[in-house]
C-alpha cells in the first residue's frame, strides 16, 4: 500500500476536516505529500502507510486526532493544495503552449509536405466522413465522430464543450434576432 491509497481512503471516509489531508497525500507535489504523511504519522504514531491505514480504520481516536491536526494546520494544508493546483495548471498551460508551437511550426514549415500534411489529413478525413454518411443507411455515430475528429481539430474545435457552446451561442443569437 502507498500513501496515495491512504489519502484516497481519508478523502472518502474521514469527513470534512481530514479530507484536506487526503488531498495532500493524493497529490504529486513532494512537499505537500510529505506534509500529509507528517500529519497522518502524528495522528497514528507510524510512518508506515499500511499500519497508518489500519490505525485509521480500526482506531476512532486516530481519526479524531487527525481531524484535530488538520484543523490546527488548515492554513498550511490549504497553501499546499493551492501550490498543487498552481503546478497542475502551469503544467497544462505548458503542454498547451508546446502543442500550439508545434502546430504553428508545421504551418509555416519550409517543407511543403510538412506544411500540407495537417490540412490534407483533415480534408481526406472530412471527405471520408461524407462518403460514409452517404454510403451507409444507418451510419454509426462513433465511426462518424472518429472520421470527423481531424477536421474538427483542424478547424479549432479541440474539445466538445467548445463546439457545444458555440452552437448554443449561435442558436441563442438567432432566436434573439442577432447574428451568430
Amino acid at each position: 500500500m502507498d500513501w496515495s491509497s491512504v489519502g484516497s481512503w481519508i478523502k472518502e471516509n474521514a469527513g470534512t476536516g481530514a479530507s484536506l489531508v487526503g488531498s495532500l497525500l493524493t497529490g504529486n507535489v513532494p512537499g505537500a505529500v510529505a506534509a500529509g504523511v507528517s500529519l497522518v504519522s502524528g495522528a497514528t504514531g507510524t510512518d508506515d502507510p499500511d499500519k497508518a491505514m489500519q490505525q485509521l480504520k480500526g482506531n476512532p481516536d486516530a481519526l479524531v486526532k487527525l481531524k484535530e491536526l488538520a484543523y490546527r494546520n488548515e492554513d498550511s494544508i490549504r497553501r499546499h493544495i493551492e501550490e498543487m493546483e498552481r503546478l497542475k495548471l502551469e503544467d497544462a498551460q505548458a503542454r498547451h503552449r508546446t502543442t500550439q508551437e508545434t502546430i504553428r511550426a508545421g504551418d509555416v514549415a519550409e517543407d511543403s509536405f510538412v506544411r500540407r500534411t495537417r490540412p490534407g489529413q483533415s480534408w481526406v478525413s472530412l471527405f471520408a466522413a461524407l462518403a460514409y454518411v452517404f454510403v451507409n443507411d444507418q451510419p454509426d455515430v462513433m465511426i462518424l465522430g472518429a472520421l470527423l475528429t481531424l477536421p474538427w481539430a483542424y478547424a479549432g474545435l479541440r474539445q466538445v464543450g467548445k463546439g457545444v457552446d458555440s452552437v448554443a451561442g449561435a442558436i441563442k443569437a438567432r432566436r434573439a434576432g442577432g447574428k451568430p
